[in-house]
């Protein structure tokens, strides 16, 4: 198998062999995507901005609000959010789905800002 391997230019690769068979069967050269010209705008198309930051549920009732991990943990170091989201909504009952994330002043996610 490693001469197939090396001969398909994946000698370096730790892959399964019937992953391998399937890559060769592709008939052509895997490459990496390249740096167009101009960036990608089609009317046809629509794109959301990845917001690099925490996934959380507020769960809000009672006029507290609590924010949990995906696994169900409580995220201590966000209390000041959980605060502003209890004094914003005080009355209500919900649960929000989202993501916490930090943004400079033009708007940009800053995730070294939530390490710290």
């Amino acid at each position: 198998m490693y001469a197939v391997r090396e001969i398909a230019g994946l000698a370096h690769c730790q892959l399964d062999p019937a992953i391998l068979v399937v890559l060769m069967s592709l008939h052509f050269q895997l490459m990496p995507l390249l740096k167009r010209a101009a960036p990608f705008d089609d009317p046809d198309w629509l794109f959301e901005l990845k917001m690099d930051g925490f996934r959380a549920l507020a769960v809000i009732k009672h006029g507290r609000a609590q924010l949990l991990s995906r696994s169900g943990h409580p995220f201590a170091s966000f209390s000041a959010l959980a605060e502003s989201i209890s004094n914003s909504l005080p009355n209500v009952r919900a649960v929000i789905d989202g993501e916490i994330c930090s943004l400079d002043r033009r708007g940009r996610p800053q995730f070294k800002n939530l390490m710290f």
